[in-house]
C-alpha cells in the first residue's frame, strides 16, 4: 500500500511538473515575443503604444510537443478543446490542459483505490479530479464572455459616436479597438488587422463571431453585414442596438438576483448528501461501509449519485432563464 502511494505521488507529481512547464513555456514564450517587438521599436525609434499589435497569425500546433501534437491532430475532440481554450483566453495548448486532466485524475485514482480499495469509487474520484481543469476552463470562458458582453455597449457607443463624427467605420473598429479594454479590444483589433491585411471586413466580423460566440456580438456583427449590402444610416441603427444590448445586459442582472435564492437552494441541496456522509463517516464509519462493501449499498450509492445528478440538471434549469 506504501508503495502504491508513493508511485502515484510521484507520477502525478512528474505529470504535473511537466504541465506547468509547458503551459509556463508558452506563456513565457508568447512575453518574450512581445518585448522582441517593442525592443525592436524602440530601436527604430517607432511608437508601439499608438499601433495596434496583436498577433493575427493563426497558431495550429495542439501541443508543443511535436509527437503529442501529430497524435492529437488526428482526433476532433482535441480541436474542440483547443477551440474552447481560445474562447477562454487562456495561453495553453490543448495538449497541456489534457496532460493536467490526466496528471490530476491519475493521482485521484491511485489514491482513491490505495485508501477506499473499490475500483467503481476509484473510477469516480477519477473522474472528478480529471474534470476539475476542463472545469476550469469552462468558467473562465463563460467570464470571459460575460466580460464581453458587459463591455460591448460601450464599444458600440464609441463606434457610434465615431460613424456621427465622419470616421470610416474601418476606423471607427480601430478606435474601439485601441479604447476599449479587453477582451473587446483584443478582439475588434484582430479584425481590423484581419480586413487590413487583405481579408473582406465581411469575413473578419464573421470569424470575430465564431471566436466569441456571443449573441449581442452575433446582433452587433449583422447590422453591419446587412448595412454593407443595403446601406442605410449605420450611427441611428448601431444607437438603437447599443440601448437595446444595454439593457438586455441590466436585465439578466436583475434575473440573477432575483434567482440568487434558487441556485443557493440548489447549492444546499446538493452539497448536503455529501457533506451528511462525511459527518457519519468520521462519527460511525461501519453504518457508511455497508453502502461500500454490501452489493446491495452498492445499488443505493449508484442509485443516489444518478438522483443527485438529475436534481443538479433539474435546479440548473430553473434557475437558468433566458432573455
Amino acid at each position: 500500500m506504501l508503495l502504491q502511494i508513493i508511485f502515484a505521488v510521484f507520477s502525478a507529481a512528474l505529470l504535473s511538473v511537466l504541465a506547468v512547464y509547458l503551459i509556463l513555456s508558452e506563456k513565457l514564450g508568447t512575453r518574450h515575443k512581445r518585448i522582441r517587438a517593442r525592443l525592436d521599436a524602440l530601436a527604430n525609434e517607432t511608437h508601439p503604444e499608438e499601433e495596434i499589435l496583436y498577433p493575427i497569425l493563426r497558431d495550429d500546433k495542439l501541443s508543443e510537443i511535436p509527437t503529442i501534437d501529430r497524435i492529437l491532430s488526428k482526433f476532433r475532440f482535441s480541436q474542440n478543446l483547443q477551440k474552447l481554450i481560445d474562447q477562454a483566453g487562456l495561453p495553453m495548448k490543448a495538449g497541456a490542459l489534457i496532460l493536467g486532466m490526466l496528471s490530476l485524475g491519475g493521482l485521484m485514482f491511485l489514491l482513491s483505490s490505495s485508501f477506499l480499495h473499490n475500483i467503481l469509487l476509484a473510477l469516480a474520484a477519477a473522474f472528478i479530479g480529471g474534470i476539475l481543469p476542463y472545469l476550469y476552463v469552462l468558467r473562465r470562458r463563460r467570464k470571459r464572455k460575460e466580460d464581453f458582453d458587459s463591455l460591448l455597449p460601450e464599444a458600440i457607443e464609441l463606434i457610434t459616436n465615431a460613424l456621427k463624427s465622419g470616421f470610416s467605420l474601418e476606423s471607427a473598429l480601430r478606435m474601439a479597438a485601441k479604447e476599449i479594454p479587453d477582451p473587446v479590444g483584443i478582439e475588434l483589433a484582430v479584425a481590423f488587422e484581419e480586413q487590413n491585411l487583405g481579408i473582406s471586413l465581411i469575413e473578419a466580423l464573421s470569424n470575430l463571431g465564431k471566436r466569441v460566440q456571443s449573441e449581442d456580438l452575433n446582433l452587433f456583427i449583422t447590422t453591419l453585414l446587412i448595412h454593407k449590402k443595403t446601406g442605410g444610416n449605420l450611427a441611428e441603427v448601431l444607437d438603437k442596438i447599443g440601448n437595446t444590448i444595454r439593457e438586455r445586459f441590466r436585465l439578466e442582472k436583475e434575473i440573477r438576483i432575483f434567482s440568487a435564492q434558487g441556485r443557493f437552494s440548489g447549492i444546499v441541496l446538493v452539497l448536503l448528501p455529501v457533506i451528511v456522509t462525511i459527518i457519519i463517516w468520521v462519527i460511525n464509519p461501519s453504518y457508511v461501509k455497508v453502502l461500500i462493501e454490501e452489493k446491495a449499498g452498492k445499488y443505493l450509492l449508484g442509485t443516489a449519485v444518478i438522483m443527485q445528478v438529475f436534481g443538479i440538471w433539474v435546479i440548473s434549469r430553473i434557475v437558468k432563464i433566458r432573455v
